[in-house]
């Protein structure tokens, strides 16, 4: 067990909150419209108009990056997070 006083830290990329509205198209054929809330080099967090369910691979075109496949992470409610996908 780790002791009070020591925390745990995760190396994350750095995030950068940037609000654009995007389309995600999920595997069912879906098309889900979305807000995006932030974006890193490896994933995004963004909040759709239904649920997106975790392990989802979606495709997405994100501003100044292009169409990415993703894998949905996590998801509460209508906000979720996505780690993008080697091309």
């Amino acid at each position: 067990m780790m002791p009070a006083t020591e925390r745990k830290h995760i190396n994350r990329p750095a995030r950068w909150d940037f609000t654009a509205d995007i389309t995600i198209l999920d595997h069912g054929g879906r098309e889900l419209f979305a807000k995006l809330g932030n974006i890193s080099e490896a994933g995004f967090m963004a909040e759709a108009e239904e649920t997106v369910l975790a392990g989802s691979i979606i495709d997405v075109e994100l501003p100044d990056r292009g169409p990415v496949r993703a894998e949905v992470r996590w998801s509460q409610g209508w906000r979720f997070g996505c780690q993008i996908l080697p091309s």
